[in-house]
C-alpha cells in the first residue's frame, strides 16, 4: 500500500448577493411625489448574512521515512471513507451551518468527504440522513438518502413540520454511512458527518410583530418564516429575504415612519414573499439561483407605461429584472405602489409574476 494519501475536498459555491434599494412612489396611476424625509425603503433582495467563503482544508503532509511504519499502522485504522469537519458542510448550497426556516420547509444538506487510501476510493453503498430534535436521540429520516458526488455528499431532506402548540424546534441533521465491508478490517466502519442546525418556527404561534408581518402572506407563503431584526439590513432598507434567516423585517424603523400607511408597510412582506417564491420555485438552493436570475432577465424588462397620460415611476438605479418580478407579483396582491423599484409591469410580466403565486416558474 502506498504511503501517499489521496484527498478529496469541497470548495464552497460563491454566494450571490442582491441587495438593491427601492424608490418611494405615490399610488399607482398618479404622478410620483418627492419622497419625504422620513421615508425609508425595503431591501427586497437576497442577502447572505454571516456567509463566509469556504477555504479548502489544509493538505495532508507526507510523512518522513523514519515515521513510515507508524503512519502505516495508523492508516490501517483510518476509515476508508470520512467526512471533513462542520466548517465544510453546506445548507441549501451555502456555507452556513445554521438557519431559520418556517414549519413545513425542507432543506438540502451537503458534506465534504475524503478518503485516505488507494487511487480509487472505497465508497459506502448507502448514506442515510439522521435527525435529532431539540438535542434528543438521533433517528433516521425516512426517504432521505445521500448521493455521493466527486467532492460532496448531497441529500434532499423532506419538510419538517412543528407540532401544534410548540413555538419552534431546533433540528440537527447529519449524514451517516452504511458500514464499509471492504479493505483492512480495522478500518471498516460507519462514519457520520458533523451536523447542521435548523430552527423551524411554527407560524401559528407567532405573536406581536411576527404575527403582524406574517398575516399578509399566510396564504401566499405559508411555509415562510418571519424574523424581526435589524442585523444585516443596511442603509434605507427595512426588509429583506435572507437565504439564512428567511424574511427579515426591521419593525423598529418602520414604527418611526408614522406617515407611511400600514398597507405599504405590510406590502414589504408580500414583496419579500415573492422573493421566497422565486428561490423555492427554482429549487431552493444556491445552485439554482443563477438559472432564476437568467430567466428573470428574459421575461422582465425595463419599460414605461405606453399610455402617455399615465406617469411611470422612475426606475431606481438598483432596478433589476429580479426585483421587477417581485414588484409585479406584489402588485397583483396589493396594487398600491408606495414602495417600488419603478418601471412598468406590462400584461406579459403580470402573467409571469402570477405564476409565482401558483408555485410555478415563469
Amino acid at each position: 500500500m502506498s504511503a501517499g494519501r489521496r484527498l478529496a475536498t469541497a470548495l464552497a459555491a460563491a454566494a450571490v448577493i442582491v441587495s438593491p434599494t427601492l424608490v418611494v412612489a405615490g399610488p399607482a396611476g398618479g404622478v410620483p411625489s418627492t419622497p419625504s424625509v422620513e421615508g425609508r425603503t425595503p431591501d427586497s433582495g437576497v442577502s447572505t448574512r454571516d456567509v463566509q467563503p469556504l477555504a479548502p482544508p489544509a493538505p495532508l503532509v507526507r510523512s518522513t521515512a523514519d515515521s513510515a511504519r507508524a503512519v502505516a499502522a495508523k492508516a490501517a485504522r483510518r476509515p476508508l471513507f470520512a467526512f471533513w469537519g462542520r466548517k465544510y458542510n453546506r445548507l441549501d448550497g451555502f456555507g452556513f451551518t445554521t438557519a431559520v426556516r418556517g414549519s413545513g420547509t425542507g432543506i438540502q444538506l451537503q458534506a465534504a468527504w475524503k478518503t485516505y487510501r488507494g487511487v480509487k476510493p472505497i465508497l459506502p453503498k448507502k448514506v442515510f440522513v439522521q435527525a435529532r430534535v431539540d438535542g434528543g436521540k438521533w433517528t433516521r429520516v425516512p426517504g432521505a438518502r445521500g448521493k455521493i458526488g466527486r467532492t460532496l455528499v448531497t441529500a434532499r431532506i423532506p419538510a419538517h413540520v412543528v407540532p401544534a402548540g410548540i413555538v419552534a424546534q431546533n433540528v440537527d441533521y447529519r449524514l451517516k454511512t452504511k458500514k464499509i465491508t471492504k479493505g483492512p478490517r480495522k478500518a471498516r466502519r460507519s462514519v457520520a458527518s458533523d451536523r447542521v442546525t435548523v430552527r423551524f418556527e411554527n407560524q401559528a404561534m407567532y405573536t406581536g410583530e411576527q404575527a403582524r408581518f406574517y398575516a399578509p402572506i399566510a396564504n401566499l407563503c405559508p411555509n415562510a418564516s418571519v424574523t424581526i431584526d435589524t442585523t444585516g439590513i443596511t442603509e434605507d432598507h427595512t426588509g429583506v429575504f435572507d437565504w439564512q434567516y428567511g424574511i427579515t423585517i426591521d419593525a423598529a424603523t418602520l414604527a418611526t415612519l408614522t406617515r407611511e400607511p400600514e398597507v405599504s408597510k405590510l406590502g414589504i412582506s408580500i414583496h419579500e414573499c415573492a422573493h421566497a417564491k422565486q428561490f423555492y420555485n427554482w429549487g431552493g438552493t444556491n445552485q439554482d439561483w443563477s438559472t432564476l436570475v437568467a430567466r428573470s432577465a428574459e421575461v422582465f424588462v425595463a419599460d414605461n407605461n405606453p399610455d402617455p397620460n399615465v406617469a411611470t415611476v422612475p426606475m431606481a438605479p438598483e432596478w433589476s429584472p429580479l426585483e421587477h418580478a417581485a414588484d409585479c407579483a406584489k402588485e397583483l396582491i396589493s396594487p398600491e405602489r408606495y414602495r417600488t423599484y419603478g418601471g412598468y409591469c406590462n400584461a406579459a410580466e403580470y402573467a409571469a409574476a402570477g405564476l409565482l403565486w401558483q408555485n410555478q416558474r415563469y
